[in-house]
């Protein structure tokens, strides 16, 4: 049995880990790098460099972009988000803070442990991207049609 329990049961059911085994999940575990956070504490800031994503298996986090003095709140992320990704895959600087907003456990996700657990269970591995992918899939359509909405003209209805 996993000493990863408590962790393993909250996630297993959550869309980027739905596909997984339960001794898939148990692997993954034992590299991911489980982070407790206080409410009020910072998880990522605006600007600094990230190399990693985080996945939220417990808690509520607020992401808060900060543009020329002003703060714009982007979401509000619950158990099964995640967040960080493309720093993940492009080592970028941080486009938003990201502070929990009530205790949190978060799943640290770095580049070096994706390449040790694909060369160890490449099938989960596997499993892990296409969800980070499906995620950001996701985000991208929400995204674009926000965008297009915005664009758009707003047409009155047509009357009798």
């Amino acid at each position: 049995m996993s000493n990863h329990r408590p962790i393993h049961d909250k996630i297993k059911g959550m869309p980027l880990f739905e596909a997984f085994t339960d001794a898939e999940l148990d692997k993954f575990l034992t590299v991911a790098d489980p982070t407790n956070f206080r409410s009020g504490e910072f998880i990522v800031r605006q600007g600094e460099d990230g190399d990693c994503m985080f996945y939220l298996a417990e808690g509520n986090c607020r992401v808060v972009a900060r543009h020329e003095g002003h703060e714009v709140e982007l979401a509000v992320l619950g158990p099964g988000a995640i967040f960080g990704e493309l720093a993940l895959f492009q080592h970028r600087p941080r486009f938003a803070d990201v502070v929990a907003v009530t205790d949190c456990v978060l799943l640290r996700v770095s580049e070096p442990m994706v390449h040790a657990f694909a060369g160890i269970y490449p099938a989960a591995a596997y499993k892990l991207l296409t969800g980070i992918i499906r995620e950001i899939g996701q985000r991208l359509c929400k995204t674009s049609i926000r965008v297009m909405d915005s664009l758009l003209p707003v047409v009155p209805p047509p009357t009798g």
